[in-house]
């Protein structure tokens, strides 16, 4: 059970920061070596998938869907940040502990007037 809640914790993580994009890249970069693979060497597939001159469309969605993620997060700086004046903190007072009152006689907080129980219940 420990392990699954790690489990859990640890992709929700990696969710949170965006991991599904990589994800999603490592399954497009397999496809894509894949495919050029049946038509070229190797070699040279893995180096048509990492040159960037060949994307396959799941690249193009993947770099398009950051992208826009990416203006989200920096349009959200545009808004005006609202805080309080420091003017209004300054001239609030501080009050002094000893200034304080305090409310002694309260119901709740009195002692009991009777004696406990001579000699003590015993439960069996």
């Amino acid at each position: 059970m420990k392990r699954l809640t790690q489990l859990f914790v640890l992709v929700a993580f990696m969710l949170s920061c965006g991991g599904q994009w990589y994800l999603l890249q490592g399954i497009a970069w397999t496809s894509m070596i894949r495919e050029y693979s049946q038509v070229v060497p190797f070699t040279q597939a893995v180096q048509m998938t990492f040159s960037g001159q060949y994307p396959c469309s799941l690249c193009k969605a993947i770099a398009e869907k950051k992208q826009s993620e990416d203006s989200k997060i920096l349009s959200l700086g545009k808004y005006e940040k609202k805080a309080f004046s420091p003017a209004l903190a300054v001239t609030q007072p501080f009050r002094s502990i000893s200034s304080m009152t305090y409310i002694i006689h309260n119901e709740f907080f009195q002692t009991r007037s009777e004696a406990p129980p001579t000699p003590p219940p015993r439960f069996a």
